[in-house]
């Protein structure tokens, strides 16, 4: 892996905030509403909280692997093979998953501002974005979003303050109407859209510059994920007491619906572009940092030293992945509630899980050898 690429700690925090932000600003309401109901907002803050063992875990590895790259630690605990082929899964996965969000931004783009505009243009259009972003490297892409950050932020400012007078409190109760079971339901779909997705971070956290205080990079991981998670929460709290229960899980993106009934004296309205800008710049960042991550794996698989070759080729599978990936945005919406918990987690909670257990292994019989050696002296 190129190591001449380095960001500062305080981008890798924005990147992560932005990552976690994502998709799950316009998905995260209506999924978990269809699990946990007016409970919805509960599950959002269960899930940051479940957010922090897994950065804990992903912390631990990378400290393990501090001055090296994560393809070479795990060829270097698993073997080379084997690291190999966990490389060619991760590049699996990240490719499925750039083209789950971009199969999103064409979705949303037909339906809800580009009506009449082919869903094959949305793609290919986005997909060029994707991929000169790409090559433009994790520097820059760093840097874009120190720009783009506090535009998001505060276009998000601009539409809570709005929304205000529109909300009511009492579109919150009852409260565990149907026991805790829905909210273990909601938890379980929740913690797959945005946290397990953020062990890709791995791969990028070589990237960041050492300044001899290796600790910063655990608490940018932390900060990201908390910023992040504060702004899915607020976003469901306000789509529940704006819209409702039934309404938030009705809905394909209730979040912007309820941007839609936005009306100050009949002066200032239909802001939810402002919403849609938000996701947009989220959305791109993580499918930029996705996709990087994929040809970062498959350049690992084959021992390329120039990755930025594979991009173009890798752009038209996207297209066509996202073209045939789900039938339809029903399909989708099941994919999700059901499988891609299970699907992501694997990678989430086993593959860290493995290379912990391996590497503690490993350190026991290093010292059994080096016990032996001094007793035999």
């Amino acid at each position: 892996m190129e190591q001449n690429e380095k960001i500062k700690w305080s981008q890798f925090t924005i990147l992560v905030t932005l990552f976690t932000i994502g998709t799950s600003v316009l998905l995260a309401p209506t999924l978990v509403a269809q699990e946990a109901n007016q409970d919805a907002w509960i599950v959002t803050i269960i899930g940051v909280i479940l957010g922090y063992p897994l950065l804990f875990l992903y912390n631990k590895i990378a400290s393990s692997f501090a001055g090296r790259d994560f393809f070479t630690y795990v060829t270097d605990l698993l073997g080379t093979w084997p690291g190999k082929f966990i490389s060619l899964l991760l590049f699996i996965y990240c490719v499925f998953l750039s083209s789950l969000l971009i199969r999103q931004v064409a979705h949303f783009a037909v339906t809800q501002s580009f009506v009449e505009t082919p869903k094959e243009a949305i793609i290919a259009l986005f997909v060029l974005i994707v991929i000169v972003g790409g090559r433009y490297g994790i520097e820059t892409l760093a840097r874009t979003g120190e720009i783009l950050f506090p535009w998001v932020f505060f276009l998000l400012f601009i539409l809570l303050i709005a929304l205000i007078p529109e909300l009511k409190t009492e579109r919150l109760f009852p409260m565990f109407e149907e026991g805790v079971k829905p909210l273990f339901l909601g938890t379980f779909v929740y913690m797959g859209i945005p946290y397990f997705e953020l062990f890709l971070f791995l791969i990028l956290i070589p990237y960041i510059k050492q300044t001899g205080k290796t600790e910063k990079t655990g608490k940018a991981f932390y900060i990201g994920m908390t910023l992040g998670g504060i702004v899915l929460i607020i976003i469901t709290l306000y789509a529940l007491l704006t819209l409702g229960a039934e309404a938030t899980a009705r809905n394909q993106f209730p979040s912007y619906v309820m941007a839609k009934t936005i009306s100050i004296a009949n002066i200032i309205e239909r802001i939810e572009s402002f919403l849609a800008a938000i996701w947009f710049v989220t959305i791109f960042m993580k499918s930029a940092l996705t996709f990087y991550c994929s040809t970062l794996c498959l350049a690992n698989v084959f021992n390329l030293k120039d990755k930025k070759f594979l991009m173009v080729p890798l752009g038209f599978v996207l297209v066509f992945l996202t073209e045939y990936i789900t039938p339809s945005i029903a399909h989708f919406s099941e994919f999700v509630l059901n499988t891609w918990t299970l699907y992501t987690g694997t990678y989430a909670i086993l593959l860290p899980l493995l290379l912990i257990t391996v590497a503690a292994f490993k350190k026991r019989n290093e010292r059994r050898v080096k016990h032996a050696r001094e007793g035999k002296n």
